[in-house]
């Protein structure tokens, strides 16, 4: 049977709900969450949205990180309250900043939360980029009006988004999967693709039905030998011989289920 990467050992955050919100609000904020995440069907990050502690109510985003660390709960940590909600975003909250940001002139002390307001769709992608160092929450903190050095309490002038519609997105995400002997074909040559007719062995694809039934876009694509793939728990799975790796397009539109949220999750 075809084989995806399974999805999980995924990041949590924990998302303090501190705005006073419909039930009608709060999924209109769940679902531009899912969509941006590609929930149903590749999901990068998950969120647990929780009540706060009694005495966070009220209180600033800065007295809430110092609790968290007081706590031993040191990770990244979201906030949606009242001003997220009405800007359909949410507050992702890293660390206070260190010497090192104020020896670059990022900071001006080490009471500089940093801190962004990002739209909800776009969530899971820049804590993607930021996890892997393809971005930084101090430049796109720039691009969003914040003057530098950064003073303690600074206000963001704009929500940060990104140039990118999230429902068009999802049918440009790529998939690896590993199919078997049985599951795919190679091109007998002659193809054309766009102004490129094919050499013969040179492309695959999954065979008639085999795309459907999993959830994936078919198309001619490269291909390459797969060996053992390490899962999560250590163990290695194995693969017949002949196995290949193709790069194709997931389906938005095929028939995935609901996506699940963290247990506990409002």
């Amino acid at each position: 049977m075809v084989f995806f990467v399974p999805h999980d050992n995924l990041d949590v955050l924990t998302c303090y709900l501190l705005a006073d919100v419909s039930i009608d609000e709060l999924q209109t904020f769940k679902s531009a969450f899912e969509l941006g995440n590609n929930a149903r069907f590749d999901p990068r990050l998950h969120i647990k949205i929780v009540r706060p502690p009694e005495d966070y109510i009220g209180k600033s985003h800065d007295y809430i990180r110092r609790k968290e660390d007081e706590a031993g709960r040191e990770e990244k940590f979201l906030i949606l309250d009242d001003e997220a909600v009405k800007k359909n975003a949410v507050w992702y909250i890293s660390w206070f900043a260190d010497e090192e940001h104020i020896e670059w002139k990022q900071a001006e002390s080490t009471d500089v939360l940093w801190k962004m307001l990002i739209r909800t769709d776009k969530l899971s992608l820049v804590y993607v980029n930021y996890s892997i160092g393809n971005m930084s929450l101090q430049e796109d903190l720039g691009n969003c009006g914040v003057k530098f050095p950064v003073k303690a309490g600074f206000e963001q002038p704009k929500v940060y988004d990104l140039d990118m519609d999230m429902q068009k997105d999802q049918y440009r995400q790529p998939v690896w999967v590993r199919a078997e002997p049985s599951e795919y074909e190679i091109n007998k040559g002659g193809e054309v693709m766009g102004d490129y007719i094919a050499p013969p062995n040179m492309y695959a694809r999954l065979k008639d039905g085999v795309a459907e039934a999993v959830g994936v876009i078919n198309d001619w694509t490269m291909f390459q030998p797969t060996g053992p793939f390490r899962m999560s728990d250590g163990t290695k799975k194995e693969f017949p011989e002949g196995t290949m790796v193709l790069e194709l397009k997931w389906n938005p539109d095929f028939a995935w289920p609901p996506y699940k949220w963290p247990e506990g999750s409002l």
